[in-house]
């Protein structure tokens, strides 16, 4: 079980690392190749964050992750050349995989890598539309979509009325009542 301060390690270094992979994706036509790398290393990133996420039911996240995986493989099925921001999504899967879930102080930055891979997912498609690849471009932005579909849920689940506490919101009608509990006679008894 990893420590607090490494969780809040592990969260930084995997923000981080999605959004150098954003920054080579959309520095395609600079760095096609490291372009091609961060795009292809990020498929297992996003089911690592589905895992992560959304559990056992990660299925919109898990979605997701398929369609962006069928926006980043590269044409005739060959591997890119190995990029820093390509390594850098690949060990973040791996440290992603490691926190195993969410706590609940980390939903900033739960909140913070969904809204980062919708931005991944839609700069891999302006790179795939601008190389005429349709067929992965409209994946990656189908990927993008979902992402941020699985964002807004997440938010409206941690949002809440202002003032409301949880423990507010559980209070019973009962528990709110504050006066005297009246005392009724036995059966058969009146007073």
């Amino acid at each position: 079980m990893l420590s607090t301060e490494r969780r809040t390690a592990v969260w930084a270094q995997v923000l981080y690392a999605a959004t150098k992979a954003t920054a080579a994706v959309g520095a395609h036509q600079g760095d096609p190749a490291g372009a091609a790398d961060a795009a292809w290393a990020a498929p297992d990133f996003l089911a690592a964050a589905a895992r992560v996420i959304g559990g056992h039911r990660s299925g919109a996240l898990q979605a997701a992750a398929e369609d962006y995986d069928r926006a980043a493989r590269q044409a005739w099925g060959r591997l890119p050349e190995s990029s820093p921001a390509g390594s850098g999504v690949r060990a973040a899967s791996g440290l992603l995989r490691a926190a195993r879930l969410v706590h609940a102080p980390e939903t900033a930055q739960m909140l913070a890598l969904l809204a980062q891979l919708a931005v991944l997912a839609d700069a891999v498609g302006r790179m795939r539309t601008e190389q005429d690849r349709a067929a992965q471009a409209t994946a990656a932005r189908q990927a993008a979509e979902t992402i941020r579909a699985e964002h807004g849920r997440q938010l409206a689940a941690t949002a809440r009325p202002l003032g409301t506490t949880r423990a507010a919101a559980s209070v019973s009608a009962a528990d709110r009542y504050r006066g005297p509990v009246p005392r009724q006679p036995p059966p058969g008894r009146s007073r």
